[in-house]
């Protein structure tokens, strides 16, 4: 590739604070002391500043006040609103646009970073894509209404997003195809869309009212599909052409110029922590297009910038996102990102990963050509070319496969397409679309009736996407359930039953809301079960995925502040997870924690309802395991899943990065169900289906150290307990303190543990078996580490008595206070980890720990969840402090 051309235009910005990152008294993090330069410092070293330039920085984090209308406007120069993000960027894709160039503008970051801000924006904040549409039609109407009443302007709209590498347009209520729409490769145009909605628009009012459109089946999609839009891409294509008369008025010249506006998917990576050696990790498409679109980005920059003169591969078509956008990329368009970031500390690694991918971007060129053409000469070649093509089919083309005639006869159709359209008048294509399209749920009719009738309104956690949905409750008896019943409310997806509630809507406006058929609902984090009055601004879940709040007009009270996070927060408070706190102050790690046990339960339940409907006999419940039973001195608590499989009786911990990989293989596997393709899939791809060989967490024991503080050798047998905090058995385990040889010492104790520093020592580890494992123990080791040592593992062992017969020497030339306190004040933790005998290959037996606990919401939606603590033992007649375990 040449290194002529224009680079990508390149922008930052960074938000303000979110309320996720008050309640953590996140820090300040980045700077941008100029309108070029962005500087990240991480605040664990404050020293370590690393700075970047673009073309713009656009700082929005704070000096801004409120209008009326909602507008955020500048309070000092330094902020950049959303008027400067427009006449920097919107204006020159505009201005291309309008000379024929192709132009791309697409937003990268992680989810909640602002990107839809930028791109669409927010309550009464214009973005760049509404702004460009108006200013595109105000032109349109200047020019038809000046000198150039001759020439014509057409102005086409697609929408479509990429989720799971399927294309789903969002322009059509026509039953997706399955595996959803096609990419094709056209020799002269490139990749394009096969039988994608592309529909004429006259105005502003209609691209508002597609885009609106567009949006609302987006969201019905990703209720029904139990999907989030952070992890879809969302294009909105804009084709601009322009016919205009020649000078000499032999005649038109046609200028052609896409837009491609791109909403991306959350750039957030996933941790690595939990999945290495998960043998389905390589197969999950987490984010295949944004994996792919990295790589891209990454060839490209060594290409254009190779001295070697050795060839570099693009891999653009390595997904459906990168062929879509390979002009945008590195051919004909001018290009624009907006990389979208967070100014916090507790996103330091995802922004400063979004800040290194905007820099390398910026040094891809790209070389735009202007579109125009004479339109009776591309009539001309397109019939000449149609005229080869059919002569290729007949002759049954060069190689004569039925893939290359499958080829010629997809180019001849869109060839044909193509032609129709050009010999079309702009009239008739308006009219073809006022005929098949009826534009119904209008904008202004649906506000209207808000004023007068009762209605729900959906909650999502994508704020854009929130009060998209709205569904009204007129008078009488009003049916929620899938479309296999003919509800009057149709609602699809995880736990919707045919018939699962009805509102009854009274004279006297009182409105009741009654479960059917044993429906699981929840209003304000409760579970009914019978006939309930609603109350204004209540909060409603049907199912597990289908968020709402009740409003009524005809009384007082309504509020317009409920979020989704805060829905999530009532429902999790309902069902048990709420950290104990001393005296209201809730600790920063403890507030980590609620915050991801809050966004972690949704996805149990939901995760637990797709096994039931997959048929598949796993179940998965939420444990906390602190540090200590997971073999460490400090670090925090952590959230893992309990898997057990019914049929087999067998029960695994994953830690919450393992879930979730496992719990996007699900999702892709239930939406293969729903698509009505081949979903049920081998043990060995099956996301719901661990091996009765992978290790799994068995318990651990706390083994009290303080006797080598004082030279004195211990023997004992100390409890083996598992993450419920139940006892399975007993470890025996020796410390001897001994010479730097490894000959043991009796006899040579010491009064005061500080008689020890600066002396050398030697100590010797003993792990010698375990009795009273469960049956269901095939193999088991034990682990450890020694005072910051690297984890140590004993010899693995059959039976479920092992004898592991393990001897460590750990020897210090030099014995430090350090030492010395370790000695005194903490503990050994040793955790057990095994394989299991699925049920069919053992008799009897007992699972592992205590009988499985329930689910996390049971089949009423009662909240089954209880706090335990570990039975392991104080050490030195204390409390057990960090021996502590909590499990929910």
């Amino acid at each position: 590739m040449g290194k002529g051309g224009d680079s990508i235009v390149v922008a930052v910005r960074v938000r303000p604070f979110n309320d996720r990152e008050k309640n953590r008294n996140a820090k300040l993090v980045i700077d941008m002391p100029d309108d070029k330069r962005t500087c990240i410092r991480d605040s664990n070293n404050p020293d370590d500043a690393k700075w970047f330039t673009f073309d713009y920085s656009y700082w929005s984090h704070d000096g801004y006040k409120t209008e009326k209308s909602g507008y955020l406007t500048p309070a000092d120069s330094h902020y950049a609103d959303q008027k400067r993000v427009f006449d920097d960027l919107g204006k020159g894709v505009l201005e291309n646009a309008w000379a024929g160039y192709n132009c791309s503008l697409f937003a990268y970051g992680q989810t909640g970073s602002g990107k839809s801000y930028s791109i669409v924006g927010f309550k009464g904040n214009k973005g760049i894509v509404p702004i460009v549409c108006e200013e595109l039609f105000k032109k349109i109407e200047e020019k038809r209404n000046g000198k150039k009443k001759d020439s014509q302007y057409e102005v086409f709209i697609s929408m479509f997003e990429i989720y799971c590498e399927k294309i789903r347009d969002l322009l059509t209520t026509k039953e997706p195809p399955k595996g959803g729409l096609k990419v094709r490769e056209h020799p002269k145009t490139g990749f394009y869309v096969e039988n994608l909605t592309t529909v004429p628009v006259n105005s502003y009012k209609e691209i508002e009212a597609r885009i609106d459109e567009g949006t609302k089946n987006r969201t019905i999609a990703a209720t029904n599909m139990n999907a989030t839009s952070s992890r879809a891409h969302t294009i909105v294509k804009i084709q601009f052409n322009q016919k205009l008369p020649k000078s000499n008025g032999a005649g038109t010249t046609t200028k052609k110029s896409e837009i491609n506006l791109v909403d991306l998917a959350g750039s957030e990576r996933q941790s690595a922590a939990g999945t290495e050696g998960d043998r389905l990790k390589e197969g999950i498409v987490i984010n295949q297009s944004l994996s792919t679109l990295g790589r891209v980005i990454k060839a490209l920059h060594e290409s254009q910038n190779n001295k070697s003169g050795k060839r570099v591969q693009i891999p653009f078509r390595d997904s459906v996102l990168t062929c879509l956008l390979k002009n945008a990329l590195g051919g004909n368009s001018k290009t624009i990102m907006i990389a979208a970031i967070s100014p916090a500390d507790i996103n330091y690694e995802e922004t400063l990963s979004t800040l290194r991918f905007a820099d390398r971007a910026k040094a891809i060129k790209t070389n735009a050509v202007v579109n125009e053409n004479q339109t009776e000469r591309m009539i001309r070649e397109l019939k000449e070319e149609n005229e080869r093509l059919q002569k290729m089919i007949k002759g049954g083309g060069k190689s004569g496969t039925d893939e290359e005639l499958e080829n010629l006869r997809r180019q001849l159709e869109e060839n044909q397409r193509e032609m129709a359209n050009l010999e079309k008048t702009w009239q008739q294509k308006v009219a073809e679309e006022a005929s098949k399209h009826n534009m119904g749920g209008d904008r202004a009719e649906i506000e209207r009736r808000k004023k007068n009738e009762p209605y729900l309104w959906n909650l999502n956690e994508d704020a854009a996407l929130s009060g998209l949905i709205v569904h009204f409750i007129p008078q009488g008896e009003v049916t929620v359930g899938n479309n296999s019943s003919h509800p009057t409310i149709v609602l699809n997806g995880l736990s919707i039953l045919p018939l699962h509630a009805a509102f009854v809507n009274s004279k006297n406006d009182k409105i009741t809301l009654t479960p059917l058929n044993g429906a699981e609902i929840l209003i304000n984090g409760r579970s009914i079960n019978k006939e309930t009055d609603l109350q204004q601004n209540d909060r409603i879940l049907f199912g597990g995925n289908h968020l709402y709040v009740f409003q009524n007009p005809n009384k007082k009270g309504i509020r317009n502040d409920t979020s989704y996070e805060m829905a999530q927060k009532e429902i999790a408070e309902h069902a048990g997870i709420s950290l104990s706190t001393n005296g209201g102050q809730k600790s920063k790690a403890d507030l980590i924690l609620e915050e991801e046990l809050i966004s972690t339960m949704p996805l149990v339940y939901r995760a637990n309802a797709m096994a039931k409907e997959l048929q598949r006999p796993v179940s998965f419940e939420i444990v906390l395991v602190s540090p200590e039973m997971r073999g460490l001195t400090d670090g925090l608590t952590e959230i893992w899943i309990k898997v057990h499989n019914v049929r087999e009786d067998t029960y695994f911990l994953w830690e919450k990065a393992r879930f979730m990989n496992r719990y996007y293989g699900m999702q892709e596997m239930y939406e293969l169900k729903l698509d009505g393709e081949d979903w049920n899939l081998s043990k060995e791809r099956d996301p719901f289906y661990e091996p009765p060989d992978s290790p799994v967490f068995i318990g651990s024991a706390v083994v009290f150290l303080q006797s080598l503080a004082y030279l004195i050798e211990s023997e004992e047998a100390f409890p083996i307990v598992d993450f419920s905090g139940n006892e399975l058995g007993q470890l025996s385990v020796t410390l001897s303190p001994c010479s730097g040889s490894g000959k043991e010492i009796h006899g040579e104790y010491v009064e005061d543990p500080r008689q020890l520093v600066g002396k050398s020592l030697a100590f010797k580890v003993r792990i010698i078996a375990a009795v009273g494992l469960p049956r269901r123990i095939l193999k088991s080791c034990c682990k450890y580490h020694f005072f910051g040592s690297k984890e140590i593992s004993t010899s693995t062992v059959t039976g479920n008595s092992p004898s592991y017969a393990h001897e460590k020497l750990f020897t210090y030339k030099n014995v430090s206070k350090e030492l010395v306190n370790y000695l005194q004040s903490s503990n050994l933790y040793i955790t057990l980890w095994g394989t299991q005998k699925p049920r069919e290959s053992r008799r009897g037996g007992s699972p592992i720990g205590s009988a499985p606990t329930k689910p996390l919401r049971s089949e009423n939606g009662k909240s089954s969840m209880k706090k335990k603590r570990s039975t392991s033992r104080p050490k030195n007649g204390g409390t057990n402090g960090k021996g502590t375990k909590r499990s929910i």
